[in-house]
């Protein structure tokens, strides 16, 4: 190792060498550093910049391991509120990747992961899908206006209600229907089951109800045992029930001296970086 002035030093490459980090990852975290306490360079060296290896190590150690904070009671993490309110993960994920634009509450970050207050979060959903409701109503409005509500319709009218481009959908929800799909009130040919009519009335009911329905449905949960069923990455896999002994039992340890353990002990070899991986997921994760 390159000292500097007796003290033992570390390059970037040295740092993705030995802790496996990605490069992406080392400048992300350099480019950050004044608000994660990212140590300072002891030196550049031509355009290559030296860190202290022990000041680099323990801040490291620091990073992955934060002091655990306790939780107010009121704080839910995004599974939690998927339970309450009986929303997928994936729904909850496109609520929060709209929050310019929908005002969601911002998250209370604890220990490494978002939570929100549940009174908050609940008023907020609340008031969200009233405001969603009543923009959906107002441009049914405007279609059912234009027609009697016992018309028949086809699928690219009825796709236009619900305001897709594509009607493609509707004819596919007439042969699998969605919960509360309506059914037609006729098939142009009901041997083959195409050219389905339905009224316009019904059309419009579904278009303005078809969000309340789908908040009422269920979270599906992924069958024990099935495929893509495991919770996390790792679950199951030997090297993670190591991880997670060595990790109680050198609790102060740092995750050089960690790895090197995983490598004596584990009789399947693995990669630094898998390894620094499957610590990642045992801290994540203490038990199953």
């Amino acid at each position: 190792m390159i000292t500097i002035d007796g003290r033992p030093v570390l390059s970037r490459a040295d740092i993705h060498e030995q802790y496996g980090y990605a490069t992406s990852s080392l400048e992300r975290w350099w480019a950050a550093r004044e608000t994660n306490g990212h140590p300072p360079y002891l030196q550049r060296i031509g355009g290559t910049m030296y860190w202290d290896a022990e000041e680099w190590e323990r801040w490291d150690h620091e990073r992955l391991n934060p002091p655990q904070q306790e939780r107010d009671p009121r704080l839910r993490t995004r599974d939690e509120l998927g339970q309450d309110h009986s929303l997928s993960r994936s729904k909850l994920a496109e609520l929060w990747a709209a929050r310019e634009t929908n005002g969601h509450p911002q998250p209370v970050v604890l220990n490494g992961v978002m939570h929100w207050d549940t009174e908050e979060w609940g008023r907020w959903y609340e008031q969200h899908r009233a405001t969603s409701a009543y923009a959906v109503r107002s441009t049914v409005d405007q279609d059912a206006a234009a027609g009697d509500p016992d018309e028949l319709i086809g699928s690219a009218v009825f796709g236009r209600i619900l305001g897709h481009r594509d009607h493609s959908w509707v004819a596919k929800a007439a042969v699998a229907p969605p919960p509360g799909f309506p059914a037609p009130h006729t098939w142009g040919d009901p041997v083959a089951r195409k050219r389905p009519k339905w009224r316009r009335g019904d059309a419009v009911a579904y278009a303005g109800a078809r969000e309340e329905i789908a908040a009422a449905q269920p979270v599906r949960r992924r069958r024990a045992g099935g495929t893509n069923s495991q919770p996390y990455n790792y679950y199951g896999d030997p090297r993670l029930t190591l991880a997670r002994e060595l990790i109680g039992q050198y609790p102060d340890a740092t995750q050089t001296e960690l790895i090197e353990r995983l490598h004596q002990r584990s009789d399947q070899p693995s990669s630094v970086t898998t390894w620094r991986n499957i610590l990642i997921t045992a801290r994540d994760h203490p038990e199953d």
